[in-house]
Formats: C-alpha cells, structure tokens, sequence
C-alpha cells in the first residue's frame, strides 16, 4: 500500500473546466450529461456542436435520435481536439457520452479519445480503458458514517484484497463528496489503509445552490467503482438513489459493502 495522501478540494471559484458533452444533431439538451450541461454550464437549446457557455457539444445522434456511424463521431472528435488545442489556457472536462445501452462499448468511444491535448481530462473509466493497469478510484458512499469504525476498515481493506487482482489494478485511491460524516470517516479508513483520498468539495460560486448535486456528480465522474456502505435490509435514500443513478450513467461498477458478506 502507499502511504496516505488526502486531496483536499481546492479553492471555490466562479470557473469550472469547459464541460465537454455528447449531444444530438438537434441540439435538444434534455438528458444526461446534455441536460446537465444545459442546466449547469449554460450550453444553449438549438446548437448541436461546439462551443455554448462554458460547455461544448460533440454531436453522436442524429435529428432522428440514431447512432452517427463512429467514423463521424471520431471526425467530431477532431474537432474538439483542435478547439482545445487552440485554447490551451481552458482545461476541458469530458464527460462520458455515446456508451448507453443500445450504443458503442468504452472501449470504442474512449479510443477516440486517445491523443486529447493535456488540458483534457477524461472521465476515469476511459482512463483505465485506455490504461487498465491504473489505479482504480473508488467513491465511498458512507452518510453513516461507518468508515470510522475498525471492523468496517477491515471489511473494506478485505474487499479491496480480494478485488484488486481481480480488476487487474495496480491499487486504488478513495474518493469522497456530500456531508462531513461521509468525508471523515472515507479519510479515516483511507489513512488506516495506507490509500490515496481525494475530497471533492462544492463549488457554491459556480454551481449557487445546486453546488451539492454537483459535487456528487463529479465524484462520480472522477471515479470508477462505486461503493455503497450499507445495511442490506436498510430502506434506499434518496440521495443513494440519485449516486446510483449518476454511477449507472457514467459506467462505474456499482458495489455494496456490508457485514457478512463474505460468509
């Protein structure tokens, strides 16, 4: 294991990266990441591709809805590629697009992906696709706080022994967003364990009063494995519900950690 690092968030700020976006040919930015880059970054209704508010759309679906043969979307790509290299002073934060059900795997879209200018970052399960040996970024759902205790560090360090070679992972770091309870008891067991933790904080100058969702949004995007500490008999919350489906649309394995599970 390596020694312990906590990433704490870094100063609030009214600039966030450029978000880039997959959108359709009809610029109806009404779900997934589209809506949020509508909601959030200002990418305006009607503009199907390029540059909108702090966003930038590349186009994978047509005006009927269909699947643009990969060739255009790689072709759009490129597009980006040169508008980011052009403005290299802007980081740009992809988010995962074009790998729903019914589409293109991963593995297809993120190689498209491969030669993005360094002011890019893409979302981490394209960068263990496009580099599977690298660490695997776990988000720690704990609002109980139940990190903080021994036996649940222990369940953690054993799930994380048994799935690591498993993933072919080199190791994993923690990440965390949402409530103090949460951050602590991730950063008390990230410290027990030997790992990496980073903290994603809010952004309430940016984001006003959504900084909170935000936050766990993009936890998720900087993650590749979900997981939930939880009583499987427990009630689901809202705000697990809505993590699962952040996590279930950026493609992370989505996990549960609980007492007896490997009875």
């Amino acid at each position: 294991m390596t020694s312990p690092v906590a990433a704490r968030p870094g100063p609030r700020t009214a600039v966030e990266p450029l978000f880039v976006f997959g959108s359709n040919m009809l610029g109806e930015h009404t779900e997934g990441h589209a809506a949020v880059a509508a909601r959030f970054h200002k990418a305006q209704t009607g503009e199907a591709q390029g540059r909108t508010g702090n966003a930038y759309a590349i186009p994978y679906r047509d005006q009927q809805m269909r699947l643009l043969p990969l060739r255009e979307i790689g072709a759009q790509v490129e597009k980006w590629k040169a508008y980011a290299t052009a403005n290299r002073g802007t980081a740009f934060q992809v988010a995962r697009f074009a790998c729903e059900k019914g589409a293109f795997s991963d593995a297809e879209i993120a190689h498209l992906f491969r030669q993005a200018p360094p002011n890019s970052i893409l979302p981490a399960v394209w960068q263990r696709v496009l580099e599977n040996t690298r660490p695997v970024r776990i988000m720690v759902y704990d609002p109980a706080g139940r990190l903080l205790g021994a036996e649940w560090q222990a369940l953690l360090g054993r799930y994380l022994s048994l799935n690591l070679p498993l993933w072919g992972a080199s190791g994993a770091e923690l990440i965390s967003a949402g409530g103090a309870r949460n951050v602590v008891a991730t950063d008390a067991a990230a410290r027990h364990l030997g790992l990496k933790h980073r903290v994603i904080g809010e952004n309430p100058a940016y984001f006003g009063a959504q900084s909170a969702i935000a936050a766990e949004m993009k936890a998720v995007w900087s993650a590749t494995h979900l997981l939930s500490i939880t009583d499987p008999d427990q009630t689901a919350q809202p705000a697990h519900v809505r993590v699962l489906s952040y996590a279930t649309r950026d493609g992370l394995d989505c996990d549960d950690l609980y007492p007896g599970m490997f009875d």
